[in-house]
């Protein structure tokens, strides 16, 4: 059995074809390369023959030094490679910065939809203060989490347009848009939750739109990252 590679996540297939398409970034066919010589192992260099003595003037070329027939590997490319961030854009990939902002508002979002569902049953406005100032958190980070997700595409995963991409690119922003508009609404009139109104539901409804949009993109996050 052969084993094929997709070039945009590291996906390893094992069959005697490719996949039509990742099952974990959704890349085509097209980007998987065979890479079962390349893992098996190498055999065993033969000893060194002795070396023939030959006049100079019967063999000049080997005058020059065999280390100089080898062409030096290319390195790979980098979408930042002209940016003048290029290293701050790396050190970020490298270190993470994604996966720790992202945590901000994956850790916020539930508690604060909870928040808001046990302060309209209970009528406790504590509760809907706290919700709100946790969307404020959440409303704030997110144009880190987009920017620093906009980073790790572009390092990682070359900046691939695949259906797994665009879902979550569409996700962040939803996400992002959602807590804004509900945590302004929340300034504005902070009764909706406590009281009922004719736009109470949907509040409600919008808050579940966010906390989809926010599971979704993490679900697709965990498939690229444990490659599952």
């Amino acid at each position: 059995m052969k084993k094929w590679k997709c070039l945009v996540c590291g996906y390893i297939h094992t069959g005697n074809e490719p996949p039509e398409k990742c099952p974990v970034c959704g890349a085509p066919k097209s980007q998987f390369i065979d890479v079962t010589e390349l893992e098996a192992p190498a055999p065993k260099p033969a000893p060194p023959a002795a070396p023939e003595t030959q006049p100079i003037a019967d063999s000049p070329e080997i005058s020059a030094p065999a280390a100089a027939t080898k062409t030096a590997a290319p390195e790979p490319l980098s979408p930042f490679k002209d940016s003048r961030y290029r290293q701050l854009f790396e050190m970020l990939t490298k270190y993470h910065g994604h996966p720790i902002s992202v945590h901000i508002p994956n850790g916020l979002l539930p508690v604060t939809v909870l928040l808001i569902i046990l302060s309209a049953l209970f009528g406790i406005k504590g509760m809907a203060t706290a919700a709100t100032y946790n969307l404020g958190a959440v409303a704030l980070s997110m144009p880190l989490v987009l920017f620093l997700g906009w980073v790790d595409w572009q390092n990682r995963f070359n900046g691939a347009i695949t259906n797994v991409f665009i879902v979550k690119i569409a996700c962040g922003i939803i996400v992002t848009v959602t807590a804004w508009f509900l945590f302004i609404w929340l300034l504005v009139n902070p009764a909706v939750v406590t009281t009922p109104q004719a736009s109470r539901v949907a509040f409600f409804l919008i808050n579940l739109i966010m906390l989809g949009a926010a599971s979704i993109a993490g679900w697709y996050g965990g498939k690229l990252v444990f490659r599952d």
